[in-house]
């Protein structure tokens, strides 16, 4: 099952996009351009299906007004998540509907068979809906709360035939580790899944090391390959919770996890999310040029091409030579501001004229694109 397609409509900047997703996918482009706000849209879903509300999301970006498009008295937020399950293809349409200061949902979801028209197999307003039981041949009432995630609830009930759907979209993770939170411990986090900021950075590696100490070694081995360091990691416990110190070469005492580098702990915790995060079948990262040496990025790249083929990656980025060292054209989305300076538009270009261009000029993909190749201010 892979994600094909998001539409998002009246979403934070997105006053209108759609974006075909593959399994390599490269947001690029200027401050405030709102790569971060089309990633957001899938995060957004993806919370709304695991807490089966959307209430909580939404207050998490500061509610319907400030969720919404700024460019009008936007009365309704549309997003638009396509799955490919084989050779059949699922639609999934979230409407936020504002309602003053607050908001309820319109959910359907669209089951397309191959070569036949689609049907509606799910349908919720404000709590109301139905959908419809495989097994039973027959619409099954729904009832919820007005903001409340029709397809989760449905997806509660094996006989629903697209629960896969929501399970595939609950298993989406995004990652954005702060290096401010990555020196701590930080307890009492409800989820045993690796946290987006990476709080449980800690206790993450102390479990990997007991539980699966090869891919304890690896998340260490991947970290060293990018940036040469650590030697080594050794997660620890106290009364207080989690720990951990890292060897570094030429020293002859570890380094408390509070005084490793910014970097080092960033990509530490990146490497973390790739190989604990087994179940993942898209993640999102936000610019993972952040913190680090940008010839570190080589490396780097080279664990997202091997990752891509068992997980879809969304990443966002400012940095030209990510782009050169993945060398992927059908992968690069441009990010930028449309011509009245209040939305965000998307542009790409066919992979296939990209490459014949790289050839003739001798330009890597990062130089193509500082050369407006792509027609990016």
């Amino acid at each position: 099952m892979k994600l094909a397609q998001l539409t998002a409509r009246r979403y934070r900047s997105v006053r209108n996009v759609t974006i075909d997703v593959g399994p390599l996918n490269l947001l690029i482009g200027a401050n405030a351009a709102g790569k971060s706000n089309v990633l957001d849209a899938l995060r957004f879903l993806h919370e709304g299906a695991v807490d089966r509300d959307f209430r909580k999301p939404m207050h998490a970006r500061g509610g319907i007004v400030h969720l919404a498009w700024k460019g009008e008295q936007a009365s309704r937020t549309d997003l638009t998540a396509t799955v490919v399950d084989g050779d059949t293809t699922y639609e999934w349409s979230v409407s936020l509907v504002r309602d003053g200061y607050d908001f309820s949902v319109d959910e359907h979801l669209y089951r397309i068979p191959p070569g036949a028209p689609r049907n509606e197999i799910l349908q919720a307003r404000r709590g109301s809906g139905w959908w419809w039981s495989g097994e039973e041949r027959k619409e099954v009432p729904l009832r919820q709360e007005p903001t409340g995630c029709a397809l989760a609830a449905a997806a509660a009930d094996a006989s629903f035939e697209a629960r896969e759907v929501a399970e595939f979209i609950r298993r989406w993770g995004f990652f954005d580790p702060s290096p401010f939170l990555l020196r701590r411990d930080w307890g009492g986090l409800d989820s045993e899944r690796f946290d987006p900021h990476g709080r449980n950075l800690a206790r993450t590696l102390h479990t990997l090391h007991r539980s699966s100490p090869e891919t304890f070694d690896n998340v260490v081995a991947a970290t060293r390959s990018v940036l040469g360091l650590p030697s080594a990691i050794e997660p620890r416990e106290s009364d207080n919770g989690f720990y951990f110190v890292q060897r570094e070469p030429g020293l002859d005492y570890p380094v408390h996890q509070m005084g490793v580098s910014s970097g080092t702990l960033r990509m530490l915790a990146l490497m973390t999310a790739l190989m604990t995060e087994s179940e993942s079948n898209l993640i999102g990262i936000e610019e993972p040029e952040n913190y680090v040496h940008p010839t570190a990025l080589r490396d780097f790249a080279q664990h997202l091409l091997k990752a891509k083929d068992r997980v879809q990656f969304v990443v966002t980025t400012h940095s030209p030579l990510l782009l050169d060292f993945l060398d992927d054209p059908a992968a690069v989305r441009i990010v930028q501001r449309g011509p009245d300076n209040a939305t965000t538009v998307l542009a790409r270009k066919a992979p296939e004229g990209i490459r014949k261009a790289l050839d003739e000029s001798g330009f890597g993909l990062g130089e193509y694109y500082e050369t407006r190749g792509f027609g990016a201010p």
